[in-house]
């Protein structure tokens, strides 16, 4: 009496598809140097009082279009601009607003749009002005010095307390 087999046949299958997105011969590290490997950055609110007031503009804007019953789906079809933006004014988060959509937000809502031009300062009557550029090389190396992580504390506190007697005379 012969035996037979009677398991499966196993058939030559195809080679996965190769994905060039995942390297799997290069281990990943599990932790950053740094410690910041995988943790989320929260956006930073801007320190520019302008932006923090357009944020505020903008908050007490949604909450009157609220009042009047629009949803912030209608306030973005009525104002072409899109909701993650609105908000990143609300939060400060946007360092310089775009004029255009400033002004489509404005007309959309029917808000005057020289409130948002006197908080924003385009209205003229805040001239930011740029600092004259530093041309003598010996505040450079100063500066140089003060910038610079390797030169001891000790030495940053020396020159700053200089600087400030020279600038008091």
């Amino acid at each position: 009496m012969a035996l037979i087999d009677i398991r499966p046949v196993a058939l030559p299958q195809r080679p996965p598809p190769v994905s060039h997105a995942w390297q799997t011969s290069r281990r990943r590290q599990a932790v950053a140097e740094n410690g910041t490997y995988r943790d989320d950055v929260p956006p930073r609110p801007s320190d520019d009082q302008r932006v923090r007031l357009f944020g505020a503009f903008v908050k007490r804007a949604l909450t009157e279009a609220r009042e009047r019953g629009l949803s912030i789906e209608m306030v973005e079809e009525r104002t072409g601009i899109g909701r993650a933006t609105i908000y990143r004014w609300t939060r400060a988060e946007s360092p310089n607003p775009q004029r255009e959509k400033v002004l489509a937000f404005c007309e959309g809502l029917g808000i005057p749009v020289t409130t948002a031009s006197k908080i924003l300062g385009w209205d003229g009557s805040r001239q930011p002005t740029a600092p004259e550029p530093i041309v003598d090389p010996d505040i450079r190396a100063i500066l140089r010095k003060l910038n610079d992580p390797n030169v001891p504390a000790e030495q940053k506190t020396i020159i700053r307390a200089t600087l400030r007697h020279l600038a008091r005379e």
